[in-house]
Formats: structure tokens, C-alpha cells, sequence
């Protein structure tokens, strides 16, 4: 483990040790113990990322360098579909639990009408994408479940701003790597 907070245990350990004196042995396995598990679950938690972001990536969304990073620190990250570029899907929660929310999203400007019609076909689309993306994520050893799901068109897709066209900026470069499945 290389954070600072292990580094800092380790060398507290090895002075206990080097003195030879007991009585702290107790609490530094607790200590050892506790960040161990926040080690272990931090792994998990970005190996879980990590895996729907490459399914994501398999099914055709789009994926760049350092949206693992921004899920963290932002709380969300929101992928462009290449074939149906005005849909995506969002993606929230997951940084420090395993629950994870994934929600179809268009992307836009909110004041404009949307074709409702269209948004349904595009939640129903999500759904199958859904059921791929389990599949994937099973294929590789991982689980993916349910716990909650809306009927498709229960709720109007929630609108995100498309900053590329709003703002008119053509020299703007975005970078997209597809991962491998």
C-alpha cells in the first residue's frame, strides 16, 4: 500500500518494533487492520468503475482518459452515445459505496421541447443496453444488479447541457479512447 497513511503506520510499526517494548502491539493491529479494509474496499470501489466504464466503452459510448477520476471527485460523469449523439447516459454515486445510479440522459438546452416519443425509445433502448452491460460485466467475474428501476417514461429524461454546441467552439478537441472489452 503506498498512501501516506499506510506509509505513516508502517514506520510507526517498525519503531515499536525495533524498541521492543510492549503494549501499543493491540491498537497498532487495529490501526493495521482498519486500513487495510479502506484499502481493499478503495481498490474495489475502482475496479467496479473501471469495469462499467470499459462495458460502457463496449457498448459504444463514449469513454475518455480521466472520467474514473471526475466520477470520484465530481460525484457523476455523463457519456456521450456515438450513435445517437443527443443521448447518453449518466452516471452517479459508486465513489464510496457500492450502489451506483445509471440513468438515460439527452443532451440539449432544457428550455427547448424534446420529442418524448423519441426519449422513451431511447430509455428503451438503456434498458437492453443494461442488460448487455451485466452481461459483459459477468463475462469478466463481476455482478451488476438491480435494486431499483422506474418504467421507461415514468419520469421525462433529465436534460444536460451540451456544452460543445452551446458555447460554438469548433477548435475545441475531444479526445475519446475506446477501451477493450
Amino acid at each position: 500500500m503506498k498512501s501516506p497513511e499506510a506509509a505513516s503506520l508502517r514506520s510507526e510499526i517498525g519503531d515499536i518494533l525495533s524498541i521492543a517494548t510492549q503494549g501499543n502491539e493491540a491498537a497498532l493491529i487495529k490501526r493495521a487492520d482498519f486500513l487495510i479494509e479502506e484499502e481493499v474496499q478503495a481498490i474495489a470501489a475502482e475496479e467496479r468503475r473501471r469495469a462499467v466504464l470499459d462495458g460502457l466503452a463496449g457498448l459504444g459510448y463514449e469513454v475518455s482518459e480521466g472520467m474514473a477520476t471526475a466520477w470520484v471527485n465530481g460525484g457523476r460523469v455523463v457519456l456521450r452515445k456515438a450513435a445517437n449523439p443527443g443521448y447518453g447516459v449518466e452516471l452517479s454515486g459508486g465513489s464510496k459505496s457500492d450502489l451506483l445510479q445509471v440513468r438515460a440522459v439527452a443532451f440539449g438546452n432544457s428550455t427547448e421541447p424534446r420529442d418524448a416519443s423519441r426519449d422513451r425509445d431511447i430509455e428503451t433502448i438503456w434498458c437492453g443496453e443494461f442488460d448487455r452491460l451485466q452481461s459483459l460485466i459477468a463475462k469478466d467475474g463481476g455482478h451488476l444488479a438491480i435494486e431499483h428501476a422506474r418504467p421507461v417514461g415514468q419520469f421525462p429524461l433529465k436534460v444536460v447541457e451540451d456544452k460543445s454546441s452551446a458555447t460554438g467552439d469548433n477548435d475545441a478537441v475531444n479526445v475519446t479512447r475506446h477501451l477493450p472489452r
